[in-house]
């Protein structure tokens, strides 16, 4: 997506969300204005986050994360999407 990024992921119990995103968005901050040679800030302070709640909660987040770039006329070849073997056999 061009102005944000949706991930499904599993939290081990160790771990504490909003340091996790906090060490993403310092990486690929870091990357992306490497490569786009400039410097600033990049992502909003805040994150959406959302606790999947069953198989078929799960389904419906793997389904939208997926139809997200159609949505938005994003055309294939212009964005990245990597899917599990599990999102790969939910249709």
């Amino acid at each position: 997506m061009p102005n944000h990024v949706h991930t499904l992921s599993v939290l081990h119990e160790s771990r504490k969300i909003g340091e996790l995103l906090a060490s993403w968005k310092r990486a690929s901050a870091r990357q992306i204005n490497r490569t786009a040679d400039r410097v600033g800030g990049l992502w909003q302070r805040d994150y959406f986050d959302r606790l999947i709640r069953d198989e078929q909660h799960l389904c419906h987040c793997v389904r939208y994360i997926r139809r997200n770039p159609e949505k938005a006329r994003i055309r294939d070849g212009k964005y990245i999407l990597w899917e599990s073997e599990l999102a790969q056999s939910i249709e």
